[in-house]
């Protein structure tokens, strides 16, 4: 508790104030889990058998045996963030959170899609699967790479208008920003490679290359 007394002391004010909540928000409540391991399977039964790789899923796979990993709330960088953006800015600072938590589905311990939950109704509920199939491939590894164990709480990012996945990692610093592999939802990414993501990449580098892109797609 001392030593986590004093890294904190010795952070700017910002990043003092931003990380404890962060750290909060990536565990799933209680009924946000409950709504996903209820989601699941009506989800799985209702996939075409004949479709199953479109989902992410691999010949072979036995779908009643598909469990859950570690989920991510996510967040999003919207174009008036991006533009106000100046170097320096701790990345935790510009992002808003989201209603949505992304789980990866796993069969044998292996990432296959994401099923989402989402507060509609009034409720927590798993509302799509198969979202992103080759994005699970990375969330994976992310979390290995970064472990709760060891105090990390890496944070989902998506840049809609840029169809851009990305993470930061506020523990480390507060100027990580970094892409995710897969970076267009709308192209079939299920055999996309995985990485271990031990190098971050730098906020303003990253931010830089997304605003050309996110005023394009706003024209």
């Amino acid at each position: 508790m001392k030593t986590v007394k004093l890294l904190v002391a010795s952070m700017v004010m910002g990043w003092i104030l931003s990380v404890p909540c962060v750290m909060a928000q990536q565990v799933a409540p209680a009924d946000v889990q409950q709504a996903a391991v209820q989601g699941l399977q009506p989800f799985l039964d209702k996939l075409p058998v004949t479709s199953l790789e479109e989902y992410g899923f691999a010949p072979g796979d036995s779908l009643g045996t598909a469990t859950l990993g570690d989920p991510f709330l996510v967040y999003t960088i919207t174009p008036s963030a991006l533009e106000k953006y100046q170097a320096g800015t701790a990345v935790t600072s510009m992002v808003t959170k989201t209603t949505m938590w992304y789980f990866p589905v796993l069969i044998a311990g292996q990432p296959r899609a994401i099923l989402v939950v989402d507060w509609l109704d009034n409720q927590w509920q798993a509302v799509s699967l198969g979202y992103y199939a080759g994005l699970a491939k990375q969330l994976v590894p992310l979390s290995n790479q970064w472990k709760a164990a060891q105090g990390y709480h890496p944070m989902l990012i998506v840049v809609f208008q840029a169809r851009q996945f990305l993470f930061t990692v506020p523990e480390k610093d507060s100027q990580n920003l970094t892409k995710l592999v897969n970076q267009d939802p709308a192209i079939n990414t299920a055999g996309a490679p995985t990485v271990d993501y031990a190098t971050l990449g730098a906020a303003a580098g990253v931010i830089e290359q997304l605003k050309p892109v996110v005023k394009d797609a706003l024209k």
